[in-house]
């Protein structure tokens, strides 16, 4: 595991972000996987190169002309799905023009999750586990000085027909966190009118102030990973990255990346008094909030939030059904969600609430009772807003992974196996799914599908940042939401002959995949 290293060249390490299947507007935010790497490499004087195919249409170019340079290494992230597909896309491009010679390595949810499995394809070198920030300075830094890679905790690597894996890393520190390096990336790519703050058209994904999560929903990889341990930066420092880019970048609206923002109360009724403070006229929201901790709040820890730009929170709901949400140990009832509901109602507070359905022993009495809950919180608060009712995939590390494996799931065997393993398509196969008869999957297919066109197309179509594009799509796709709404009110999803049109198009425009793939 070793290569060669040029002086004074353009391209010490090369990072690259591969598509995901869904990017469009508001869905493409910067690469924080690998903008939290590369910035250590980049404070301690190495030239860093991000390619992000999402957004760089002619990202081959740019890539081969990286190549040109002789990086030491090259990092690749991926999650589970699709961006699995365009990763080994690019790998093969790299494996050619290299013959091999540097070093390929792979990071991220998905290699994080089955780390030796993907250590077996062709296309991966090392794969880094976890948190990457310290382990990949320190593989480049063994690399560069053709030192052995066994002294790094964290990784699986390649040594010979030996495949070794380090000791488990310790968690960092994250107030011992640099600053995001958004000089390695050109920041307009990913600012644009917002999906849920109206109004808005500077809006940017800025990152974390906080790691992990300690609850341990069944579904979610996220807090298996980080040992379900939630780790905050002080107040002090979590303003200075929320308002450095705000000022920098001339922001209008902000979304905090962060897994459970408001655990800490009093940490987050300081931050949004430092937000006021800085006499930003900003708006702002974070990846979610659990409906308990929300009806906990007192109605000035509530003034204060919206006094400082929060108006939209993001709610997991998940399910309807009481008996879905204690077998993935959600920790809530539907009673929660319809209490928080009515509580962001009369504060002014607009819910986004995300919703599943397909979990191992659901019954369609189940997944009705989730439909009804959809219906109860558009009553009682109009301004609910939901994202997709999306079908449940069973994700290695997940508590409900044993689960789906006992009632008949089949894991994936290899790297190129789980790059459709997140599609929408209809899982008539019953690959994911098991545990339901084919028309069952069907219905869950549709059902996933009208709920697309029910919701989360209006809002994508909303921070599309073209004008004209805009106004068609939405001139095109608003008739369709109101007719696939009425259809979900009424639960007939067993019959839906539009569909397959629709899916192809998606398919067609976003995913746009070659048939290079074996």
């Amino acid at each position: 595991m070793t290569s060669e290293v040029l002086q004074n060249k353009d391209v010490d390490v090369l990072l690259i972000y591969p598509k995901t299947g869904i990017d469009i507007g508001a869905t493409v935010a910067p690469p924080h996987a690998l903008l939290t790497i590369a910035a250590p490499l980049h404070n301690k004087g190495y030239k860093v190169k991000i390619i992000d195919q999402r957004v760089e249409h002619n990202w081959k170019a740019h890539l081969v002309a990286s190549l040109q340079k002789k990086p030491i290494c090259i990092g690749i992230s991926s999650m589970t799905g699709t961006q699995i597909y365009f990763a080994i896309e690019i790998a093969k491009i790299i494996r050619k023009i290299t013959d091999g010679k540097i070093p390929i390595i792979w990071g991220g949810a998905h290699p994080s999750s089955v780390p030796e499995q993907t250590l077996q394809s062709e296309y991966v070198d090392v794969v880094c586990i976890g948190e990457g920030d310290i382990t990949f300075l320190e593989i480049v830094e063994a690399l560069q000085g053709n030192r052995s890679l066994n002294q790094i905790n964290g990784i699986v690597f390649k040594d010979g027909e030996q495949i070794i894996m380090t000791p488990k890393r310790v968690l960092l520190d994250v107030e011992t966190l640099l600053p995001v390096p958004w000089e390695l990336i050109n920041v307009e790519n990913y600012i644009h009118r917002d999906f849920y703050i109206k109004g808005t058209n500077r809006s940017l994904d800025i990152g974390q102030t906080s790691r992990g999560c300690p609850f341990q929903c069944g579904f979610c990889s996220s807090a298996t990973l980080r040992q379900r341990k939630w780790r905050d930066m002080s107040v002090e420092k979590s303003l200075d990255r929320i308002l450095e880019p705000i000022k920098r970048f001339n922001l209008d609206g902000i979304w905090i990346r962060d897994d459970e923002f408001y655990i800490d109360r009093n940490r987050t009724h300081k931050i949004c008094e430092g937000i006021i403070k800085s006499g930003f006229k900003i708006r702002w929201y974070t990846s979610g909030t659990r409906v308990d901790i929300f009806n906990k709040w007192t109605d000035e820890e509530i003034m204060i939030l919206k006094k400082s730009g929060a108006d939209t929170l993001k709610f997991g709901a998940e399910s309807g059904s009481n008996r879905i949400l204690d077998l993935m140990k959600k920790g809530i009832h539907r009673e929660d969600t319809v209490k928080a509901n009515l509580k962001a109602k009369r504060c002014g507070i607009i819910p986004v609430f995300a919703l599943m359905v397909g979990f191992p022993t659901e019954t369609f009495d189940d997944i009705n009772q989730t439909i009804d809950l959809f219906i109860q919180l558009k009553k009682d608060n109009p301004k609910a807003q939901f994202e997709t009712i999306g079908a449940f995939t069973a994700l290695p590390l997940t508590p409900l992974f044993d689960l789906a494996l006992k009632m008949g799931l089949k894991s994936p065997q290899k790297l190129e196996e789980w790059m459709d393993w997140l599609s929408d398509e209809y899982d008539l196969e019953g690959r994911k799914m098991p545990w339901f008869t084919y028309s069952e999957r069907k219905k869950i297919g549709n059902l996933t599908y009208t709920s697309i066109l029910a919701n989360a197309s209006k809002n994508a179509i909303g921070s599309v940042d073209n004008d004209f594009l805009r106004f068609f799509l939405k001139a095109v796709f608003i008739p369709i939401s109101i007719f696939e709404k009425f259809k979900l009110k009424r639960k007939w999803y067993g019959f839906a002959p539009e569909l397959p049109m629709a899916r192809y198009l998606r398919k067609k425009i976003f995913y746009q995949r070659s048939k290079s793939i074996k």
